[in-house]
């Protein structure tokens, strides 16, 4: 029940953050082609890009989050999961889930202060609780994954071809 909802959420991230990353780059493309080849810029496309870059970074840290397949230092992994394999992986998820509830603590509460100052972006004027908002919910989502991968242990969602890479 667990691992299906956890394939579930990791769907859902996959789907939103390749729809992102698509609209992102092309965005970026028609805004390079309007501006040297016709000399006509889209307006706020710097905006949108940053916008879409940090939805799509944190979509992404979800998705990593679940299939626990971040960039590690083993210089003593290997001894300490020989020892304690199940310790370890509470210990190191339990770091992680701790630390990145911190950042979405932090991006929460400056969600709160956007809404209540009703700051803008400022080339486009967008409201900056909306985007800030938007980022936590998924770096929120994120730790859910990461405790449901803690819970069901190593989830079967990692692509087979990635494991010996």
């Amino acid at each position: 029940m667990i691992a299906k909802i956890l394939q579930r959420i990791v769907h859902v991230l996959e789907i939103i953050s390749s729809v992102v990353l698509a609209v992102m780059m092309l965005l970026t493309f028609v805004d390079v082609i309007g501006r040297y080849v016709f000399n006509a810029p889209i307006f706020g496309a710097t905006e949108m890009i940053s916008t879409m870059l940090a939805l799509v970074i944190f979509l992404g840290l979800g998705i990593a989050n679940a299939k626990d397949r971040h960039i590690v230092v083993e210089l003593f992994d290997h001894q300490i999961r020989a020892f304690a394999p199940r310790l370890y992986d509470v210990v190191v998820q339990g770091f992680s889930i701790f630390a990145m509830s911190l950042i979405v603590y932090v991006l929460f509460l400056q969600a709160r202060e956007a809404a209540h100052v009703g700051s803008t972006t400022i080339v486009l004027e967008w409201p900056m609780a909306w985007i800030t908002s938007s980022v936590v919910f998924f770096a929120a989502l994120s730790v859910v994954s990461q405790i449901l991968g803690l819970i069901v242990g190593k989830p079967d969602l990692v692509d087979p071809h990635l494991e010996d890479v």
